[in-house]
């Protein structure tokens, strides 16, 4: 297993995919904190004004609320915990992630010496791991960058206690480890990166207008959107400040848990050639 897991890890550092994945995360994260503030500082007070007019003719803010939901109040902490959940690491990392583990059928460790006499259970648990440290990594260059960006430029207040912080971010950490084993048990599943990528960008997308056409029908079924693995990442914040942080926690332990189960057995029956 540490033989197999090494092989891993000096696989992922020669992996041209992750530094062009790495490159793109940390462009994308400083274009859209400039975005962002570039936004406020041209729409802030119009918005201001607007909220003022509404309130005082006493309509509902909800639409407006809504459609402000999706960008960062103007503060770090704000920024920072937006790069989270606006979709941009999960978009990122499924290419970066399924480029990298499927290439395994054909050029990874798969291939090498150092797995025979290895079980495939050990086998899967290594590229679990080198999954998860991908996204990690992937995670880490987008929100890093973002946030670095935004520390020059916008209010530096952090708007939680730094007991929440931890939580929110040990809870991000968690989604993404799901994440990880999501793409893996797509990966096992397709064996090529295109179809692999796709299912992981389409699906969850899907799955999510299947849902809201649910809810045109009946408003009961919205609830069920907090335990979907790509929402989940929004729900984060409002669910730890609420005290209801064990809700996306145990929504990634059961995804983790599920899927790499799946993905195991299904790796397990597939002949390696």
């Amino acid at each position: 297993m540490p033989g197999l897991i090494r092989a891993e890890l000096k696989r992922l550092s020669k992996s041209r995919s992750l530094i062009v994945c790495i490159v793109i995360a940390v462009l994308l994260g400083v274009s859209m904190t400039l975005l962002y503030n570039y936004f406020w500082e041209q729409k802030g007070d119009k918005i201001a004004i607007s909220y003022a007019l509404m309130r005082q003719y006493g309509l509902n803010t909800e639409l407006l609320d809504t459609a402000l939901s999706s960008l960062p109040e103007n503060n770090f902490w704000s920024y920072t915990n937006i790069f989270f959940t606006d979709g941009g690491i999960w978009l990122i990392s499924a290419a970066c992630v399924c480029a990298f583990l499927s290439s395994e059928y054909s050029m990874g460790t798969l291939k090498n010496s150092i797995v025979r006499g290895c079980r495939k259970t050990d086998v899967y648990l290594s590229k679990l791991i080198s999954g998860i440290i991908n996204i990690l990594i992937v995670a880490a260059a987008y929100v890093g960058s973002g946030a670095v960006t935004a520390l020059f430029i916008v209010d530096k207040s952090i708007k939680v206690t730094a007991g929440q912080m931890v939580l929110i971010i040990m809870t991000y950490i968690l989604l993404l480890a799901a994440t990880a084993s999501f793409f893996l048990m797509l990966c096992v599943i397709f064996r090529r990166t295109g179809f692999a990528a796709a299912a992981a960008i389409a699906a969850p997308m899907l799955i999510s207008s299947l849902l809201n056409i649910i809810t045109s029908i009946n408003e009961n079924a919205a609830s069920f959107s907090k335990y979907l693995l790509m929402e989940s990442f929004i729900s984060v914040q409002p669910m730890v400040i609420s005290g209801r942080w064990f809700v996306p926690v145990l929504t990634a332990v059961a995804y983790f848990v599920i899927t790499s189960a799946a993905g195991l057995i299904i790796f397990n029956k597939t002949e390696v050639r």
